[in-house]
């Protein structure tokens, strides 16, 4: 078992079979979780789908110490990332009467993690929560952001809270079987950070096989570097690609597009065309569009332009690129107004969406 540097306030440790070998020790030792009347609780906030993969395994380690743990079930896929799921969660935690000797433990991809920590730093019961995410993109950023998110509707991100785990698990055997659709959050965030702070680590992504890197301590530590050096000189550069993406996304309800699907779009669409060249490989190599289909480039542009009326600010932040002094590019931030950011917009549209420019 290897200690991440993930530039967190908790712990994160990843190596194969942690996650089913290690939780409960964790919760018992460190969290320092004494017996109570009527025993400890554990809570395991998962989906059908990795619960009915591996929930006996994370079971077991607590059943092997008299423990029996409650599943709860939701659907976290982002159309259903909402505050329904995170109040379905707060009621199960009051029903079970959890409280400050009990635990809770997000074991799923993004959108179970991002319900989870939404519904424990709101719960009053002050439970530990341990996270195990399941899938690249939930390594990358979910199970270590020190926030969360859920959606309205057509509108990604809405709400927001602050997260709250005491430790994170990351086990690499669970990655062989995240669907095809949702590896690309993962590749996504991964192309943000690489393109923005360490190209190297798309090289990284190009020798990706079976859905997992080679070395996954060395992988996400790089990651994490560069995430880290980002929120060091800017965390705003993290938003690079947000608002075409979050427009795919919403335009669909979430239904058509996968949030990794769509961001890889819209940094495509963002990028030089001299960038753009190298990644096409990459992006292929991974199963990444770089082209929007089923929809116009012109009723994403309405989406945007209704974003930006939401905003009642006059102006807005866009991540941009420019040239120093030098001639070589760099990363900036540009303060617009909105006629401004509409135009950027549609030319960025224009390379995804050729047919409309």
């Amino acid at each position: 078992m290897d200690r991440l540097d993930c530039n967190r306030n908790f712990d994160c440790f990843a190596g194969a079979g942690i996650a089913s070998e290690f939780a409960a020790g964790y919760m018992l030792e460190v969290l320092q979780k004494e017996e109570r009347k009527g025993g400890i609780k554990v809570a395991i906030i998962s989906d059908r789908q990795v619960s009915g993969y591996y929930y006996n395994k994370i079971e077991n380690q607590f059943v092997l110490r008299d423990i029996k743990p409650y599943l709860i079930t939701i659907d976290a896929q982002d159309n259903n990332k909402d505050l329904k799921a995170v109040a379905t969660i707060i009621a199960d935690l009051t029903e079970f009467d959890f409280g400050q000797s009990d635990c809770v433990i997000a074991f799923g991809g993004g959108g179970v993690i991002d319900c989870a920590s939404f519904a424990v730093s709101l719960y009053t019961g002050g439970c530990g929560f341990i996270v195990i995410p399941t899938t690249l993109g939930a390594m990358i950023d979910s199970a270590v952001s020190l926030k969360s998110f859920v959606n309205s509707g057509k509108h990604k991100d809405s709400a927001s809270t602050s997260n709250c785990q005491n430790a994170v698990f990351i086990d690499p055997t669970f990655l062989p079987t995240v669907p095809v659709k949702y590896r690309s959050n993962g590749y996504a965030q991964i192309i943000r950070y690489g393109v923005l702070a360490d190209p190297a680590l798309l090289s990284d992504l190009s020798t990706i096989s079976d859905s997992a890197p080679s070395d996954i301590r060395l992988f996400l530590n790089r990651a994490y570097a560069a995430r880290a050096a980002l929120e060091r000189k800017n965390p705003e550069l993290l938003t690079f690609g947000n608002e075409i993406a979050s427009a795919i996304e919403g335009y669909f309800r979430f239904m058509n597009y996968s949030e990794g699907e769509a961001l890889a779009i819209s940094l495509y669409s963002s990028l030089p065309e001299k960038i753009r060249k190298v990644l096409e490989p990459l992006y292929s190599k991974l199963g990444l569009s770089y082209r929007l289909e089923g929809v116009s480039g012109s009723m994403i542009r309405k989406s945007l332009e209704d974003a930006l009326n939401r905003n009642k600010d006059k102006t807005v932040k866009v991540v941009d690129y420019d040239r120093n002094a030098d001639g070589k590019m760099e990363w900036v931030i540009r303060e617009i107004d909105k006629s401004e950011a509409m135009k950027l917009f549609e030319k960025r549209l224009a390379v995804i969406s050729p047919s409309d420019g």
